[in-house]
């Protein structure tokens, strides 16, 4: 928190004894350097703030996230970065409205967007996370389902990570809509959670993501029927980094130190062998699994059209009832 800066009286008019008016003049000239304190910013373009908590998924899209983390790249920047874990999304949110969080890694488009929409939170976008590559994400099906093709999905219980609606069920309807296939039913739960209920036999299918889809395969036997990021959906922009538009406005070099540094470790992702290295240190798979995971493509860059094509998409399928503005949502 930044300190709070008080507008002082002017005493200059004031009549009062000679001994009191130098004290008087001395304490205006403290306030003058007190308010010059409070409303001046760093001058060398260092980042205003250097410490700042980063909440995260533990999925493949943040890898860049770690990779910068590890090899230096936030320090190289100014910044001491703490990455603090977390499962789902929404519970981003709660974070970004305290303070106690001040950046939210891998959160999907959808939830985010839809929240701006709705105005119960003003947010703007750091850094793009993921796009889609093909195969990277599979709604997968238990062994014990009886479902073997994309259009027995039809009528089934499919779980989603994220209350819908959300980037997957806006991803999944479209491609479903496209292969004539009739809705679905989405019950929310968490990633690894829906590996365990596709095993039991408890659950029909699941919209996984890496590493998630890899575990599902080899641990309960899971057959992938779609990949939900294909034909209109393909190269969907998946999810970003958010932070609020009050602490972009407040530390824009601090974010802008972020993203580069960020872009760095986008840049390092490019080479697979450092990305499957670095997976097993935050999330839920070993070494010689993350060779086998499908990865994403990641961007190095902010570009508004591919987070207008995610806003246009919602707005087409109701889920906003206001056309959002990309440009104007990305930070800096």
């Amino acid at each position: 928190m930044t300190a709070r800066c008080f507008r002082e009286v002017d005493v200059a008019q004031v009549r009062r004894p000679r001994f009191l008016r130098v004290v008087a003049l001395a304490a205006v000239a403290f306030v003058v350097v007190l308010l010059a304190g409070c409303s001046a910013a760093p001058t060398d373009g260092a980042p205003e703030r250097t410490r700042i908590t980063v909440t995260s998924l533990p999925i493949v899209d943040v890898a860049p996230l770690y990779l910068a983390q590890q090899q230096g790249f936030f320090r190289d920047a100014g910044l001491d970065v703490t990455i603090r874990p977390l499962t789902s999304s929404p519970q981003g949110f709660a974070g970004l409205a305290d303070g106690s969080v001040d950046i939210v890694a891998g959160a999907n488009y959808v939830t985010y967007l839809e929240a701006q929409a709705r105005g119960d939170a003003d947010l703007r976008v750091v850094s793009e996370a993921a796009l889609a590559s093909p195969d990277l994400d599979q709604v997968v099906v238990g062994p014990r389902s009886g479902i073997r093709d994309v259009t027995q999905l039809a009528g089934r219980t499919v779980a989603v990570n994220t209350p819908a609606p959300n980037i997957q069920t806006l991803a999944l309807d479209r491609v479903l809509a496209a292969r004539g296939v009739g809705p679905v039913r989405y019950v929310t739960m968490p990633f690894a959670q829906a590996v365990g209920a596709l095993g039991a036999g408890t659950l029909d299918a699941a919209w996984l993501v890496e590493p998630f889809v890899t575990q599902a395969e080899q641990a309960v036997g899971a057959l992938p029927v779609v990949d939900p990021c294909s034909g209109p959906t393909a190269a969907l922009p998946l999810d970003g980094y958010f932070t609020t538009s009050r602490f972009a406005e407040q530390f824009p070099r601090t974010v802008a130190a972020f993203r580069a540094a960020l872009a760095r470790g986008a840049a390092a992702a490019a080479d697979s062998r450092a990305t499957t290295a670095v997976l097993p240190t935050y999330a839920p798979v070993d070494g010689p699994t993350a060779t086998l995971i499908t990865l994403p493509n990641y961007p190095t860059t902010v570009q508004a059209a591919r987070i207008q094509r995610v806003a246009d998409l919602m707005s087409a399928a109701g889920m906003i009832d206001r056309r959002l503005d990309a440009a104007s949502l990305i930070a800096g």
